[in-house]
């Protein structure tokens, strides 16, 4: 999952925050590390000089009182595991290079001369012993370099490490809050494809998420609500209306037998007529979309022949397809079984039909194939713009602004509820030119059974 989502955690502006955040906090501690580092240094290096100190005061005591045999018998005692370098050097030796004159013999850095290579490199004093020699006492280099080593290791353990494991904790939280608004968007995209009674989880801690999914809920409900009242306001009106205007239209019928009225009256009467029939058929659509998404309208499925659905849709058909000088081909590459409604099927078939019909220029072609997948319609007429597609599969969307076809927009509307009610689909594309519309069964038989 973490993989699949590479792309969209790194264009996500909270791993961006959480990072720069993780940054800031790198810099704070390495700040911190590091004045640490220094003073831990420093203090170890005086803890050098107190030891060096110390040493030399000892053994100036044990001269001052009891002489030179004394004190090589103490540094023979301490030898083995004494942490202190000891050297007796004559006052005619050269002194040592890289040697702090102010400072030495209190405490000096000697380092190896080319004339003198028993003096390792270390941090020592000296003492001026009566029968003329000297006696350095110092600590070597190398435990200075391996403190300093390890207090290396140390910084580089604490100050990176943490950082890592920061930027890690911050993909992590990252990736979870990302889960959360997917997950969102996830049901809000179902939504807006035309789903119902979508809901997010909530969860029992009532934390940020729970909140926002419960508000959202709560809007999704809101606006079900309303649709459904709007729905059912327009059914009732379109039910209302649909009587008075039955009525209207058998009057009408009745005048146009009336052999007093002139050419005229008798050919504008023709064009009411003409008008209320596709109000009549309007108000039947959509009382039929609303009863078959809203179950009113019970759907009795049987095993169906696809092909011989298609071929009675196109036999409907013909004679609009002759009068346009159309030319229309069937091809069925394979048998397709369904178990749906045969009624509805062929509505849904023969509304893509017609509307490859209707928006196909006169001569032009539309060829009709059966797979065993569904059916495909294609023509080449002036097809759909891909960012209208979606939209015109709703109720009442009219996406000829010139309106010189008639229709009210609910052709495509029905066929993508009677796909839903089959658990299919439909999809619009190019046909380069025109449109390529496809629907795609799912409740398929096999051919052999």
């Amino acid at each position: 999952m973490f993989l699949e989502q590479r792309d969209e955690l790194y264009r996500s502006s909270i791993l961006k925050l959480l990072i720069w955040f993780a940054i800031g906090l790198f810099l704070v501690m390495g700040l911190i590390i590091y004045q640490l580092y220094s003073t831990s240094v420093q203090l170890y290096n005086h803890n050098l000089d107190e030891w060096l100190r110390a040493e030399t005061a000892q053994l100036q005591a044990i001269v001052d009182t009891e002489g030179v045999d004394a004190i090589q018998q103490n540094i023979n005692n301490t030898q083995g595991d004494s942490r202190y370098i000891y050297q007796f050097v004559h006052h005619a030796s050269p002194t040592p290079t890289n040697t702090a004159a102010t400072a030495y013999p209190v405490i000096a850095q000697i380092k190896q001369s080319s004339t003198n290579t028993d003096l390792p490199d270390m941090r020592a004093t000296k003492i001026n012993l009566p029968d003329g020699l000297e006696l350095v006492v110092g600590i070597d280099q190398n435990r200075y370099q391996s403190f300093k080593k390890q207090l290396d290791s140390s910084v580089i353990w604490g100050t990176f490490f943490p950082f890592i494991a920061l930027c890690l904790i911050a993909i992590l939280i990252a990736v979870y809050i990302l889960k959360r608004l997917n997950l969102v968007n996830a049901t809000m995209n179902r939504v807006m494809l035309g789903e119902r009674n979508v809901r997010l989880k909530v969860g029992p801690d009532m934390n940020e998420f729970d909140l926002l999914a419960l508000h959202l809920n709560s809007m999704l409900e809101q606006m079900e609500q309303s649709e459904s009242k709007l729905k059912s306001l327009t059914v009732d009106i379109a039910h209302d209306l649909r009587t008075p205007m039955g009525r209207i239209k058998l009057r009408i019928e009745d005048l146009l037998y009336d052999e007093s009225l002139s050419q005229q009256h008798t050919e504008q009467l023709d064009n009411i007529q003409s008008d209320f029939s596709l109000l009549l058929e309007t108000f039947n659509g959509m009382m039929e979309l609303y009863h078959l998404e809203n179950g009113g309208t019970p759907i009795n499925k049987e095993m169906c022949d696809l092909s011989k659905i298609v071929r009675d849709a196109i036999e409907f058909a013909e004679p609009t397809v002759a009068d346009k000088k159309q030319t229309l081909h069937f091809t069925e590459e394979m048998p397709c079984l369904l178990y749906a409604n045969p009624s509805l099927i062929f509505r849904a078939v023969f509304n893509i039909i017609d509307n490859a019909i209707k928006y196909t220029h006169e001569g032009g072609v539309i060829e009709v194939i059966v797979d065993c997948f569904g059916v495909v319609v294609a023509d080449n007429g002036r097809g759909i713009k891909p960012e209208d597609r979606e939209r015109a599969l709703g109720q009442l969307v009219r996406l000829d602004p010139s309106r010189t076809q008639h229709g009210f927009g609910l052709g495509l509307a029905l066929v993508n509820t009677v796909m839903k009610l089959h658990d299919g689909q439909i999809s619009l594309s190019d046909n380069y030119p025109g449109l390529r519309a496809r629907l795609l069964f799912q409740e398929k038989l096999d051919p052999e059974l």
